[in-house]
């Protein structure tokens, strides 16, 4: 079971967040960024348009926060 701020009794420490979640979180939402821009061009045959690059930086960052929450 999750300890949340409500289960905290006096004087207990709250749970340490792990760092590398942060940091996992930063390099997997950069390279599926990185993926999502080499695939569409592969798609598109060129440069993708900035509706497509927007999208992917949307999925990237979800991806990240996912990978972030998922890890803690």
């Amino acid at each position: 079971m999750p300890i949340t701020a409500r289960d905290m009794k006096d004087g207990a420490k709250p749970v340490q967040r792990n760092i590398a979640s942060l940091v996992g979180g930063f390099v997997i939402a950069f390279g599926c960024f990185i993926l999502w821009i080499l695939v569409a061009s592969q798609i598109v045959g060129g440069m993708p348009s900035a509706g497509i690059i927007a999208l992917g930086a949307a999925a990237a960052v979800a991806v990240g926060v996912w990978i972030r929450l998922a890890d803690l």
